[in-house]
């Protein structure tokens, strides 16, 4: 399977569903019990159903215009997002949790609330802003209106009538305390505000105090003085220069200085330009200003002056120069006063300012006063800002925990994932061969044939159809009545050993013989019990090359193993017995031996097989032979060579069964007597192979004893199972120049190879195949004709 990139890239996806197909059995069974587990899941887990309750912070019914509030430039703007922390820690208090415990009985052990309930209903409620309103700032015509200060408070819980019961009172909870916290807000605000208002009060009065002080400190000197002081000073000062020829004619006539005051200058004159004065002021101002008090007092003084003539002049002093110099006197104060103005003028525009900014502060503390007094009283009528219920919590009907979607979907999800990560996992630990290519990128040189598996010999054993030999044999002392370990074994599919009931497969001759044997040839008894009836269901090894239970793509293979050894025996100056070898139980070793012995005895060559394995055989199983021998009688000279021979069901295939069992097994195959027995089977004419089946090579060296007179060795070794490593070492046991391959037993094609053989274009049922165009049973043939048929 390819998938097609580009013009001239391609990404094949065959090699991963080939690590699938082999190990589809644990991808499968993963998935089976993922689902299991999800289903289970969706069933057990506890549901959990949230109910909502919806809250908007509905505004004051009264108009803040009506109650002397300024209007506000942001009235929608949303403040419950900057509240939000606050308002959820106020409402999920522990106190209010307990009362709500208690309340409606939740999370209940023992009839009593159980540790940490506080805690897990805490983790329940969820209070926030909803979506609608936090995507309120992009605007769409579909979206669900809400308003700007929304807040919804959900509860989830087992009951889902407990669960709106509980949300609708916590609904009520916040309401609450937004109304106790908008209150506790306008009474601490009052109490900032007034003692504010009571300060600014205080500093205006002083501030006031100080401008008046300054006021009467700087009478007649201040700005608004400056206009008058001028105006006084340039009328006393036209009234010298007026004075001044009269007096200078008067003492012009008299010669001399000491005249009398001229009446010009008299305090009556004085009085009246005072008076001229005062009604100018008072044309202006009122009689409170500081000018026109100043000049009612000078008027009064000088009145008192002319009442009292004689205490007013000086002795020395004439009339006349006692009103200039008043005269000169109040010029000279209209002139400091002119000079004096600007500082303080200054002087009282600071203490003037600073009053304004205090009368300004005192103005708006005020109006907040007022505010939050207006505030206070509206929110106390409950027609001020609170929070209402917009939407009350409905009843749940579906849970909302677990979510069955979500739950589902991620099962299957993880499911496949470890479903996928386990036959890789499997495919890339493993060190075993996998085909051919394996073994042949692993040793050089050397023939690499692989045996399928054969799954039609498994299903007719378990069917019944293929039976062993009517009365099952076995050696005394390998097994009788089932009672030693030699007959627990069987062999899997393609021969594989493994044990019945638990008990494993011992190559070390001490469980092959019991005590009274010691060794010696033990006789061929039929099985009884339960070894008889596993000897019947399992006949090892099985024959499937040849006879009435042959298998056609096994034969097939077989027969190209048995092409090659031909072929390789031709090239080595005719090798004629071939021994058969393995690292360890259970690859199939005896299983290969005998459908190889099978193969070459069906294409013409007479063979004989020899089962050297005298620690726990199995050939004996595959023919119903009669008791003999065998090779344990020949090595111990009971026995002659033509009477250790039995003929078989398969023509030209001859066998010569173990014939007992023994612990003295290299002893035995290290004689001389197994030296003549290699010489006469080279002899005879009879038999162009020989095939001898060996113990695992790993376990005992009964394999290598046996290859030193041979001329060629066959390793045997179980794809996806046997451990590469321990092949390597069986095949550096042996001599490389006597090393005719390694068979890969119980091979199993890839899903693509499989695709491509079966079912490609030249395969079976092609275009030339068996039921083709051009066939024996095409309508072009003559045999489409029935007259001219056979």
């Amino acid at each position: 399977m390819e998938l097609a990139m580009s013009n001239q890239t391609f990404i094949s996806v065959g090699p991963y569903w080939d690590i699938i197909h082999r190990h589809w059995r644990s991808f499968f069974w993963t998935i089976v019990a993922g689902l299991i587990l999800t289903g289970l899941a969706l069933v057990l887990i506890p549901k959990q159903y949230t109910s909502a309750v919806m809250l908007e912070v509905w505004h004051s019914d009264v108009q803040a215009s009506l109650i002397g509030a300024e209007p506000q430039n942001n009235a929608n703007v949303s403040h419950i997002e900057s509240r939000l922390e606050a308002l959820s820690e106020e409402t999920i208090a522990r106190d209010h949790l307990r009362e709500l415990i208690a309340k409606h009985g939740l999370y209940l052990r023992d009839g009593k609330p159980r540790p940490g309930a506080v805690g897990e209903m805490a983790g329940a409620i969820s209070i926030t802003i909803p979506d609608a309103v936090l995507q309120s700032k992009i605007p769409n015509r579909f979206q669900r209106s809400l308003p700007p200060d929304a807040i919804e408070i959900s509860f989830q819980y087992a009951d889902p009538v407990k669960a709106q019961t509980v949300a609708n009172d916590l609904g009520n909870i916040m309401i609450d305390e937004y109304r106790k916290e908008l209150e506790h807000h306008n009474t601490e605000t009052i109490k900032l505000i007034s003692s504010e208002v009571d300060e600014t009060r205080a500093k205006l009065a002083e501030s006031q105090a100080q401008i008046k002080v300054l006021k009467e400190k700087y009478r007649g000197s201040l700005p608004q003085d400056l206009d008058d002081n001028v105006r006084a000073l340039q009328a006393l000062q036209m009234q010298v220069e007026r004075t001044a020829p009269g007096a200078a004619k008067t003492d012009a006539s008299d010669g001399i200085g000491t005249s009398p005051a001229p009446k010009a200058n008299t305090p009556e004159a004085a009085l009246a330009a005072l008076k001229t004065k005062l009604v100018a002021l008072r044309a202006q101002y009122s009689d409170e200003y500081p000018e026109v008090i100043e000049t009612q007092s000078q008027i009064a003084i000088l009145e008192k002056e002319i009442a009292n003539p004689v205490k007013q002049q000086s002795p020395s002093v004439p009339q006349a120069d006692s009103a200039a110099g008043l005269i000169q006197q109040q010029m000279e104060d209209y002139q400091h006063r002119i000079a004096d103005t600007p500082a303080h003028e200054e002087a009282v525009a600071a203490v003037n300012r600073d009053y304004g900014i205090l009368s300004n502060r005192y103005h708006d503390l005020s109006n907040l006063l007022f505010q939050a007094s207006a505030d206070e009283e509206v929110l106390e009528r409950g027609q001020g800002e609170r929070l209402k219920v917009m939407q009350p919590a409905s009843l749940p009907m579906t849970p909302s925990f677990p979510n069955r979607l979500a739950l589902l979907g991620g099962g299957i999800a993880l499911t496949l994932l470890i479903a996928l990560a386990i036959p890789f996992g499997l495919f890339y630990t493993d060190t075993s061969f996998k085909d051919s290519d394996d073994i042949s990128a692993e040793f050089a040189d050397v023939n690499a044939i692989a045996i399928s598996r054969v799954p039609e010999a498994v299903h007719r054993y378990l069917n019944g159809e293929i039976k062993s030999a009517e009365a099952p044999l076995a050696l005394a002392g390998n097994g009788v009545a089932g009672e030693s370990p030699a007959t627990g074994f069987r062999e899997s599919t393609n021969g594989g050993q493994t044990a019945a009931d638990g008990e494993s497969a011992n190559h070390n001759g001490a469980d092959g013989e019991s005590a009274s044997h010691n060794g010696t040839n033990g006789n061929l008894v039929p099985l009884t019990g339960r070894a008889a009836r596993f000897a019947e269901r399992y006949p090892a090894p099985p024959l499937v090359a040849a006879g009435e239970n042959m298998v056609s793509t096994a034969a097939d293979e077989f027969q190209l193993l048995a092409f090659k050894l031909r072929s390789w025996a031709a090239q080595h100056d005719n090798a004629k017995v071939f021994v058969v070898a393995s690292a360890v139980g259970g690859e199939g070793k005896s299983f290969v031996a005998l459908n190889l012995a099978a193969a070459l005895a069906v294409s013409g060559s007479g063979t004989l097989l020899i089962d050297a394995d005298i620690r726990a055989p199995f050939q004996h199983y595959a023919f119903p032979v009669p008791k003999v021998d065998g090779l344990l009688g020949y090595l111990q000279g009971t026995t002659e060579f033509a009477a250790s021979i039995l003929p078989t069901p398969v023509p030209g295939l001859s066998l010569m069964p173990s014939g007992g069992t023994s612990n003295r097994a290299p002893e035995y195959l290290a004689s001389s007597r197994m030296d003549l027995l290699m010489e006469t089977i080279k002899s005879r004419k009879a038999y162009q192979y020989i095939i001898i089946d060996t113990p695992p090579a790993l376990l005992v060296p009964d394999a290598q004893i046996l290859a030193r007179g041979g001329d060629g060795t066959v390793i045997v070794t179980a794809a996806d199972s046997t451990a590469r490593v321990a092949t390597t070492k069986t095949f550096l046991m042996f001599d490389p120049q006597s090393l005719f391959g390694v068979v890969l037993n119980r091979f199993k094609p890839s899903l693509s190879t499989q695709r491509s053989e079966r079912y490609g274009r030249y395969g079976r049922y092609g275009r030339y195949g068996r039921y083709g165009k051009y066939s024996k049973y095409s309508k072009y043939s003559k045999y489409s004709d029935p007259d001219l048929r056979e």
